[in-house]
């Protein structure tokens, strides 16, 4: 499956790559000066060791991000869908439980984007993947631990100005 990524996720997947890079630069610095503090015997210095390991995981996390990066597909809207929900979709649900019905506000977004407490929820994601391709007034059954919970749409926001956050 093709990664989808909005113009913000580009941003910060950008922002990512370039920290991960000072990151890396930092640990090779800090492993030279490691290397040179032992002498010929870098195997009697473990930081060193743990300066190799810090290494290779940076850049097997950066060449993990680029590879996404390249092989993703660029999402580009100049306006939220206010018919349908869809990756950037501001959508407001009621979620019907057993004992319980409490409404929340989520915005649908592409990969890097997620952050649950800001209620960003990413596209494929178990939740998003069942609101996507629905309109107001539509709903659908969400399973989750504690059994099955309708969810309805109540209403499409044009931006988190309309819905009044943030």
């Amino acid at each position: 499956m093709q990664i989808k990524i909005t113009s913000k996720g580009k941003q910060l997947i950008l922002q990512q790559i370039a920290d991960l890079e000072q990151e890396l630069k930092q640990v090779r610095n800090d492993k030279n000066i490691a290397y040179h503090a032992c002498g010929d015997d870098k195997l009697a210095n473990p930081n060193f060791h743990k300066l190799e390991q810090d290494e290779d995981i940076l850049i097997k996390r950066i060449q993990e991000i680029q590879q996404v990066y390249k092989n993703a597909q660029f999402i580009e809207f100049d306006e939220r869908n206010t018919e349908i929900v869809d990756i950037g979709s501001i959508v407001k649900c009621s979620f019907e439980y057993t004992n319980f019905t409490e409404e929340d506000i989520y915005e649908i977004v592409g990969y890097g984007e997620s952050n649950i407490e800001e209620n960003k929820l990413f596209y494929d994601t178990p939740v998003a993947k069942k609101l996507i391709g629905l309109k107001v007034g539509e709903e659908t059954i969400l399973s989750v631990p504690s059994g099955k919970v309708k969810c309805k749409v109540l209403k499409l926001y044009s931006g988190w100005e309309e819905v009044g956050i943030k």
